[in-house]
């Protein structure tokens, strides 16, 4: 059984190896094939796909955004309207601000995400343009 349990093993640890061997082989012969610059293509189709996909991933963010700042509004008033600390309360207002801290981080990325996507898709339709 111990020998079975080996021979598996090394098998595939082999396989493993060649995987690797592999991918890495692929991914060199892959960038060297590309200019630098064009991994993104000059499709305006998927620069507008990809605008928009960053368009509606922004909306739910904003959404998101708003509604655990509803939490952390009326974890405040309750907070406000109880005559001790509550611990429990404290927490979770601790929480749900260092969520609204972390969306508005992400909605940051989202928007210089946006703005630089739409640089590069006007840059393409004035190309285009000229061409």
């Amino acid at each position: 059984m111990f020998y079975l349990i080996l021979q598996i093993a090394f098998l595939l640890s082999i396989a493993v190896v060649i995987g690797l061997i592999l991918g890495w082989w692929a991914h060199g012969r892959t960038s060297q094939s590309m200019p630098p610059g064009k991994e993104l293509g000059d499709n305006p189709f998927d620069a507008r796909f990809r605008l928009e996909q960053c368009h509606r991933d922004n909306a739910a963010l904003r959404r998101e955004l708003k509604e655990t700042e509803e939490r952390v509004d009326k974890l405040n008033a309750r907070l406000d309207h109880t005559p001790q600390q509550d611990n429990d309360l404290l927490e979770r207002l601790e929480t749900y601000e260092i969520r609204v801290q972390a969306l508005m981080e992400d909605l940051q990325m989202r928007d210089d995400t946006i703005a630089v996507l739409e640089q590069e898709l006007e840059e393409m339709r004035q190309a285009r343009n000229k061409a």
